[in-house]
């Protein structure tokens, strides 16, 4: 017997969020690793990096500064994706979770009447 009550469309397609970032993240991370001049992804790296990125203001401007400034970006990258992974992770175990306790409840109220 089917549930009149639907998943929501984010609820049940949850995992292609994570993953498209992480896509973008992997691009953009290797923009980071080997920028060019003038270079739109470099910037959106950087601020897909944000809050950690903004630790490149720390860094003295000396030699070495982009290798440790890319190495800040994919760091900052890959922190933000894993977040989203835990978020979506979450999100649908806390759905499951709500959705089997609210399938309990309803047969046994069913079983009672």
């Amino acid at each position: 017997m089917s549930s009149p009550y639907k998943e929501p469309l984010w609820y049940r397609c949850a995992w292609w969020v994570p993953g498209v970032a992480t896509a973008i993240a992997l691009v953009l991370a290797v923009t980071a690793l080997w920028p060019r001049e003038h270079d739109v992804l470099l910037i959106a790296a950087i601020l897909c990096a944000l809050p950690w990125s903004l630790a490149m203001l720390a860094f003295d401007l000396s030699g070495g500064f982009a290798d440790r400034a890319a190495l800040v970006v994919c760091t900052g990258l890959f922190a933000n994706v894993a977040l989203l992974w835990g978020a979506a992770a979450l999100l649908r175990s806390r759905y499951s979770d709500r959705m089997s306790r609210s399938a309990v409840g309803s047969t046994a109220v069913a079983a009672d009447h």
